[in-house]
């Protein structure tokens, strides 16, 4: 059986999000919340946030035990365009800063 969780629009850029759940993938996700608390990474706080969502759901809606959840798929995407600001620089220019979203979702599944 699969379970699954997402967040949407998280204020962090996708590829500073797939770093850090490049790590998880594959183990226990009592194991992943122990390694996503250690990491001192902004994004291992969504994903964390994420992992625990998705137990929590295999646990209420469906009976199933967490200690048998493994992170089977955990992916990130690109989420709402980029926010974009503005900032003065020499000579009467104007450069952009871009303001990158991502979207996160986790898959677990339920075995040995």
């Amino acid at each position: 059986m699969i379970v699954s969780a997402n967040i949407k629009n998280i204020p962090i850029s996708p590829k500073k999000l797939a770093r850090v759940v490049e790590v998880v993938k594959g183990h226990k996700a009592s194991l992943a919340l122990d390694e996503l608390k250690l990491l001192d990474k902004k994004g291992a706080v969504f994903a964390g946030k994420v992992v625990k969502s998705a137990m929590a759901n295999a646990e209420h809606n469906f009976k199933l035990d967490p200690s048998k959840l493994v992170v089977s798929k955990i992916w990130v995407t690109d989420g709402m365009k980029s926010l974009r600001r503005y900032r003065f620089a020499s000579r009467a220019r104007v450069t952009v800063i871009r303001k990158y979203r991502s979207n996160l979702f986790v898959e677990l599944s339920y075995g040995s």
